[in-house]
């Protein structure tokens, strides 16, 4: 077996760690020592951004908001969900190593990616960015390494107001999280959840959460 090798390591304003991991050509990214992102396990990230561009592929200027960066395969698979111009991808990352990472070490994964001028980053969390945002994004989109995500209910009203009517908001679990889904409906949104696989590699099949929160009925977006 090849060894496995760190590439780079940075901290982020709250102290926490990232480590950039490598063996045999596929990548790890570990938040504090735990797996955050996987180039060999990205099937629920991959599902996740197409159930957030499936509904406002008719828009004229689909804009959608992810929290952090990762291994950059939710913004991948959106971005290649649509060719229209006027689409913006927001990336909202506030450890700016890990943008650099994604040219510097990361970009045989997405060639050419950070090369489409419809990706923006801001140096702040998704929430920060959502509290400049009111009524304009179409989707938030969000991982979570754990089976719980430390979501506070001024925070979901936050991300509510960030959107448009219809506008959803999808968060990635490795386990159910009724606590979540209470706080999401008391927040104001109409919430559902499905199971999507964490990989389609691997002999044993691993499954994760996909949590899709809805603000209000859903109007098609080209019509608006």
């Amino acid at each position: 077996m090849k060894p496995l090798t760190r590439i780079a390591e940075t901290s982020s304003q709250d102290g926490l760690s990232w480590e950039l991991w490598e063996r045999d050509g596929q990548f790890f990214l570990l938040h504090d020592g735990v797996q955050y992102a996987s180039a060999f396990s990205h099937g629920s990230d991959d599902a996740m951004a197409e159930m957030a561009m499936s509904p406002i592929t008719r828009a004229n200027q689909p804009t959608l908001l992810f929290a952090g960066v990762g291994l950059g395969f939710p913004l991948a698979a959106a971005v290649a969900c649509t060719q229209k111009e006027k689409a913006s991808f927001i990336v909202a990352e506030p450890c700016p190593e890990l943008v650099r990472w994604q040219t510097q070490y990361l970009d045989a994964l997405h060639p050419g990616l950070w090369d489409d001028n419809r990706i923006s980053v801001e140096k702040m969390s998704a929430v920060e960015v959502a509290r400049r945002r009111s009524g304009s994004l179409h989707a938030i989109i969000v991982k979570s390494t754990h089976a719980r995500y430390a979501l506070s209910m001024g925070e979901a009203s936050d991300f509510f107001g960030a959107l448009k009517g219809g506008g959803l908001l999808l968060i990635s679990l490795s386990k159910p999280d009724k606590r979540l889904e209470g706080l999401l409906r008391r927040a104001g949104f109409e919430v559902t959840t499905t199971s999507v696989p964490a990989s389609h590699k691997g002999k044993q099949a691993k499954f994760h959460t996909i949590v899709l929160a809805r603000r209000g009925r859903f109007v098609p977006f080209a019509q608006k």
